[in-house]
């Protein structure tokens, strides 16, 4: 069950309207008319809210959740169950996605500049922004309609955000140019210096970064995330590509459309990577590489090659996932074999 305090709930609705919104099959004999008011886990939910079962490890919570209504797959949904009305779906966490956004949308900007926020008088703000307190909008910013700018957080010269777009308390993004509903997280730095740093006859020295961080629409950034400016060219991020807290993106780097950066994943600079590429958390990517559209790479991974596209690969250094699984077996057949003979 959500708490009201922090999460205002819209609804009820009923289950009807509900699978119109979603697009999803509802079973022939379920209620309807039955009113839902909200979303819960399988083993909190009420019988007045909705649930999901997507995992086979929660066959026992189906079978004695006491909610009104469970999303599920085709398959999932043979499992015994309490009676709740099914939604059945091809993608039961999408779909449980789509609703829960019924019964709790993204907060909308309430406009207005706090006065004890900062304005440049050359910055442009959209219709309908919202700029809290300690906030700072430098010169010649552009706002797109309905921006909202959390306490504390600082816009630099001429950055530019597209419409619908939030930045969190304490972010700070300079050299930018950023799309529409984008989101950024507290404490996040876009566009700060790359680490170009190179030795010399007195020692090392930082050569400048002169490019930008281009990022496309629909992109979230984590809290505590860092995505570095290009030091000639741009570091650039493709629609729809998401990243997880506690990411760093150095300088220059190319990140196509449609991709997940788990916790912790580091890309180092001038790395290219396509769409759709699913990066686990703490994985460390080289620089100078090219990762090809839909590869897959597992959690705390080290890649010091290029990856084909569609490829998926795991360990350290990153390998193939099959010959990755296949010297983990090996490593731990010998392992045993060592103790055995130390026993004897």
């Amino acid at each position: 069950m959500t708490d009201d305090r922090f999460f205002p709930r819209h609804g009820p609705f009923s289950l009807g309207e509900i699978a119109g919104q979603a697009k999803v099959e509802l079973a022939a004999d379920a209620p309807r008319n039955l009113m839902i008011r909200g979303i819960a886990s399988l083993d909190q939910a009420e019988p007045d809210e909705l649930s999901i079962f997507c995992d086979v490890h929660h066959t026992e919570a189906f079978a004695i959740t006491h909610a009104g209504a469970v999303i599920t797959s085709v398959r999932l949904a043979e499992r015994p169950h309490n009676g709740a009305a099914l939604l059945v779906a091809r993608d039961p966490r999408y779909i449980f996605a789509v609703v829960g956004l019924m019964f709790y949308p993204r907060g909308v900007a309430d406009p207005g500049v706090h006065a004890a926020a900062h304005v440049d008088p050359s910055a442009v703000l959209g219709e309908g922004c919202q700029i809290d307190p300690g906030a700072i909008v430098g010169p010649q910013v552009r706002l797109g309609a309905r921006c909202h700018i959390a306490a504390n957080a600082v816009l630099g010269m001429a950055v530019e955000i597209g419409e619908d777009g939030f930045v969190a308390s304490n972010a700070t993004i300079s050299h930018a140019l950023i799309g529409a509903n984008v989101r950024v997280g507290a404490g996040s730095v876009i566009g700060g210096e790359g680490f170009g740093v190179v030795p010399g006859p007195a020692g090392l020295m930082c050569s400048a970064q002169l490019g930008r961080v281009i990022i496309g629409n629909n992109v979230r950034v984590g809290s505590n995330c860092t995505i570095d400016r290009g030091a000639v060219g741009d570091t650039v991020i493709g629609d729809n590509t998401m990243f997880d807290n506690l990411v760093q993106v150095a300088h220059n780097v190319r990140i196509g459309r449609n991709c997940v950066f788990a916790g912790q994943a580091g890309v180092a600079g001038s790395v290219t990577i396509g769409d759709g590429v699913m990066v686990g958390g703490a994985v460390s990517i080289s620089d100078h590489l090219v990762v090809g559209s839909g590869a897959r790479i597992a959690g705390k991974s080290g890649v010091a090659r290029d990856v084909a596209a569609g490829e998926t690969v795991g360990g350290y250094p990153a390998v193939p996932v099959r010959q990755w699984h296949r010297q983990t077996a090996h490593l731990l057949h010998a392992g045993t074999r060592l103790g055995h003979k130390a026993e004897n």
